[in-house]
């Protein structure tokens, strides 16, 4: 186990035989050396870059920051991420990514292979660029929490108890003040908090409204409708029987997207909405595709792990602050909560 609670690098992303490695082995192994990678496995971003490093075998460096404690609140971490709402952050070097698509892009270019992220001047790069910008586009942590404060909007319910729901609608206000505190706390990093907090207001409305929350999941209907004729399209070219994405057989960055947003449509009672079986066969099976797919049951076996991780940062976190930490860890408490239930 990592000083992160994570488990060792190489149990997490795989590693390359040692005999037969060629120059251009030897300069991808360069590329990886040295690699960062801060996350939390029930992050929907998190999930998004570790399913890009699992399809490609890169190597990395695990340091989990952990949601539930409010880790991605800490002085250190808004470092590394001032503005960002997001985990995780890449960091190699000099170089730190905190946007989970430009850390997508770059783990692209670190090992040869099935390529994630085809050439735009290509018909396939073209279209891969345009269904990941479509699905990119969808505000999952608004439909998440719209969901939690409007439990009717599901179809089939929420898979998360009730206590958990009802933490996240209590704790998000008190995760306003906790940032403003900080940033009195950390003036060097009051911009960050700052902006971090607006952002987080800037939500907190969009998520109360009901009639909003609303607007976003309409869009979803055109969304899912656009790809499954782009599934349907790509099947009747693989033929029946093959294993068959977005754009035929190779697993590009636009199935990353859809497959996290697939699983958290699935665990918040949304797949009955969007993507049933008798409206939408083409998603619906490969919904069940993805259930069955190695570096996407790689993520949930580390997500199956967290209790342990958990159990030990509560032992030392010790002190006045977990009490505040467990309002600015609920969006980790959906998630892990929900894949708990699923799984």
């Amino acid at each position: 186990m990592s000083d992160s609670g994570g488990e060792p690098a190489e149990t997490l992303a795989g590693n390359k035989p040692a005999s037969g490695i060629s120059d251009a082995d030897n300069n991808e192994k360069e590329n990886e050396s040295e690699i960062t990678l801060y996350y939390f496995p029930t992050s929907f971003s998190s999930q998004k870059v570790l399913l890009a490093a699992y399809e490609k075998g890169i190597k990395f460096k695990p340091r989990l920051v952990s949601l539930f404690h409010g880790q991605h609140m800490e002085p250190w971490y808004v470092k590394l991420n001032p503005e960002g709402t997001h985990v995780p952050v890449l960091v190699k070097g000099n170089t730190i990514l905190n946007d989970p698509e430009d850390i997508i892009d770059y783990i692209d270019t670190l090992k040869n292979g099935a390529t994630l992220v085809p050439d735009v001047n290509t018909p396939e790069g073209q279209a891969v660029k345009a269904a990941r910008e479509q699905l990119n586009a969808v505000a999952v942590d608004v439909i998440t929490y719209g969901v939690v404060f409007h439990p009717h909007l599901s179809a089939s319910g929420c898979h998360m108890p009730s206590a958990v729901q009802r933490s996240m609608r209590e704790n998000f206000a008190r995760r306003l003040q906790y940032l403003t505190h900080k940033a009195t706390q950390y003036p060097e990093l009051r911009d960050g908090y700052l902006a971090k907090s607006q952002t987080a207001a800037h939500k907190y409305d969009i998520i109360t409204d009901e009639e909003k929350v609303k607007g976003h999941l309409s869009h979803l209907d055109s969304l899912f409708q656009d790809m499954e004729k782009l599934l349907a399209a790509a099947e009747s070219k693989s033929g029946a029987g093959c294993e068959t994405w977005l754009f035929g057989p190779t697993f590009t960055a636009a199935d990353i997207a859809l497959s996290v947003l697939l699983h958290r449509l699935l665990l918040l009672g949304l797949d009955a909405r969007f993507f049933p079986a008798h409206r939408c066969p083409h998603t619906h099976r490969y919904m069940h595709q993805l259930l069955r797919h190695p570096p996407f049951l790689r993520i949930q076996k580390e997500v199956g792990g967290l209790r342990f991780t958990l159990l030990w940062e509560d032992l030392k976190a010790a002190s006045p602050y977990v009490a505040v930490a467990a309002g600015v860890g609920v969006t980790a408490a959906l998630a892990y909560w929900l894949l708990k239930r699923a799984h």
